[in-house]
Parts: structure tokens; C-alpha cells; sequence
């Protein structure tokens, strides 16, 4: 396997593993951070940070289904940020994160996506 391709893969199971986070539930996901981490921020810029690498390395290989479940995720989680319409404070919190409508939606979606890319939610980040 090329550096590349090392790259890639290795780029991918990080995707992966950010959208696995963001599929358990919501008391699963308060586990996989140390206890003075803003564990919704963190789950959020993990997602961020490795969906732009994939869109902005691979971007034209993704299929439209790919495409379209990682932006819809994407757009969902702008709209709960400081500047988004659906933004609050207690949005980000941890009590939020296990039982808020918002973050059900951003569960529902990272499902989706793991879908979309013929992946299975995993159980703490572990990829399958």
C-alpha cells in the first residue's frame, strides 16, 4: 500500500469512527471523553474536522447519496452552532446531547451517512 493510499485509509476510518460517534447514543458518546471535555463540541469538530478532509481530498469520488448525507449532517449541526437558527447555549450541553430533539436528529443523520457509505454504527467509536 502507497503513503497515499495509507493516507486515505487511514483518513477514511477516522470519518468513519466521527460518524459512529455521533450515531450512539447519547450516553454512549458522553464516554468516549475525558470528564472536563466539552464532549458535544468535541463529537461535532471531530465530525467536522474529518468530513472536510474526506469531501476536500475525495469529494469527487464520493457517490450524490454520500454526498448528500454528509452535507445534511453537516447542515444540521451549522444550524445548532453559535450562528446557526437553532443555536443555544444549553444546545451544547451534556444533558442535551442524550436527550434533545436537535441532537436525536444529528443521530439520525450520522446514521444516514453511515449508511450512505455501506458502514454499520459501531459501539463507541469502534469501527466495524
Amino acid at each position: 500500500m502507497s503513503d497515499d493510499e495509507t493516507q486515505r485509509s487511514w483518513h477514511y476510518r477516522q470519518f468513519r469512527r466521527s460518524l459512529q460517534d455521533l450515531a450512539d447514543a447519547g450516553s454512549d458518546q458522553l464516554a468516549l471523553f475525558p470528564d472536563q471535555a466539552a464532549k458535544p463540541d468535541e463529537l461535532a469538530w471531530a465530525f467536522e474536522h474529518w468530513a472536510s478532509i474526506v469531501r476536500g481530498t475525495d469529494g469527487s469520488e464520493l457517490s450524490v447519496t454520500q454526498a448528500d448525507a454528509v452535507a445534511a449532517l453537516q447542515a444540521k449541526l451549522k444550524t445548532m452552532s453559535r450562528d446557526g437558527v437553532e443555536f443555544g447555549a444549553d444546545l451544547w450541553t451534556e444533558s442535551a446531547l442524550r436527550s434533545s430533539e436537535q441532537w436525536l436528529e444529528v443521530r439520525k443523520l450520522a446514521t444516514a451517512a453511515l449508511a450512505a457509505f455501506g458502514w454499520q454504527a459501531g459501539t463507541a467509536g469502534e469501527p466495524q
